[in-house]
């Protein structure tokens, strides 16, 4: 009867790691975050809601829009608060945006 000599996993390391950069370098990024586009409502809707909002202090759901193409559009809910013309800031437990009105793809009250 013959032997087989099974490599040791000290001698596949090598291998095994090469195999494991290799596949970090050149795959793409694990994170992707697929998000569902809403309709995009009329600017004057946004706009009131918004006024309204804040003055309620309502919880806010909104659908944001990223400034350049390399982002993607967040769902966040939080509190809306005015910081300078068109200018607002949303704040959640974890997270803060600061975000223009034409960012402001979707909103509704919680």
């Amino acid at each position: 009867m013959q032997q087989v000599n099974q490599p040791t996993l000290l001698q596949r390391a090598p291998q095994i790691l090469t195999r494991t950069i290799h596949h970090l370098m050149t795959a793409e990024p694990a994170f992707v975050p697929h998000v569902k586009l809403l309709t995009p409502q009329p600017s004057k809707q946004r706009q009131l809601f918004i006024k309204r909002a804040i003055q309620e202090r309502w919880s806010v759901f909104c659908q944001l829009m990223p400034k350049t193409a390399e982002g993607y559009p967040v769902n966040t809910y939080g509190q809306i608060k005015a910081l300078t013309n068109h200018r607002y800031l949303i704040r959640s437990r974890q997270t803060t945006y600061v975000v223009s009105f034409d960012q402001i793809r979707y909103i509704a009250n919680l």
